[in-house]
């Protein structure tokens, strides 16, 4: 793609032993999965990721917040080694619990649309905020278990790895990969086509979000009927449209 082959099936410049290969393959990797998962892309999300035994707050002051961070647990007065929050979370997608031991089903929890609101501890957890890459909770009396669903960032490649024995977890996703290391070479090296290697990587892109798009369209989906002032809408243009 970047005309280097004249002379060796392995490249002249961008070749897999180059120190900068692998910086421009985990930038396209790291691109592309943004891209991707901008668009609705759901290749890279873990579910049913268990955080386990998260400890009762450690006082009942409605003032006081807990926190699940890469580094521990905070149960309003000291950082515990556990639970902590998986290495290669992104972004937090869901939340569910239950009470830890209890065989129950996991329950909903939402997201806050605002600062979580303060409030004496309770037996459940309520509302949760992402904030400072930690999930924010009010804490609560029980011992609880948490279901989290999230957004997964892919591994780093490192330099000097045998590039045939790596998988790279974006199924079909080669020519979308390999657009972003020409767009990355191109940009580097001030080249006149380096706006064409842009836009045939974003269109590579392009090519992954549509196959998924159209694998939703075989989903029926109905929005639910509504009433209009005296006439009913829903099925049929009838009624009144006020």
């Amino acid at each position: 793609m970047i005309n280097d082959m004249l002379r060796t099936t392995a490249g002249s410049i961008l070749t897999d032993t180059s120190p900068f290969t692998s910086i421009f393959l985990n930038n396209a990797i790291r691109k592309t999965q943004r891209r991707i998962a901008n668009n609705g892309l759901l290749s890279n999300v873990v579910d049913n990721f268990i955080l386990n035994s998260v400890l009762p707050v450690a006082n009942s002051d409605p003032a006081t917040q807990v926190y699940i961070g890469f580094n521990g647990y905070y149960n309003g007065a000291a950082i515990l080694s556990s639970p902590i929050l998986p290495p290669d979370l992104i972004l937090p997608l869901n939340l569910m619990q239950r009470q830890t031991g209890s065989g129950a089903q996991y329950t909903p929890m939402k997201p806050s649309k605002q600062p979580l609101i303060s409030r004496i501890p309770g037996a459940y957890f309520g509302d949760w905020e992402w904030r400072n890459n930690q999930i924010n909770l009010v804490g609560c009396t029980n011992t609880m278990d948490l279901r989290l669903r999230y957004e997964q960032s892919l591994p780093r490649i490192g330099s000097g790895v045998n590039y045939s024995q790596v998988t790279i977890g974006i199924i079909d996703g080669e020519d979308a990969i390999a657009a972003g290391i020409v767009r990355a070479y191109a940009f580097s090296r001030g080249a006149a086509q380096r706006n064409e290697a842009k836009a045939l990587w974003e269109e590579e892109c392009d090519d992954l979000v549509t196959r998924y798009v159209r694998k939703d369209q075989r989903i029926a989906v109905r929005p639910q009927g509504f009433q209009a002032g005296g006439g009913t809408i829903d099925s049929a243009l009838s009624g009144d449209y006020r």
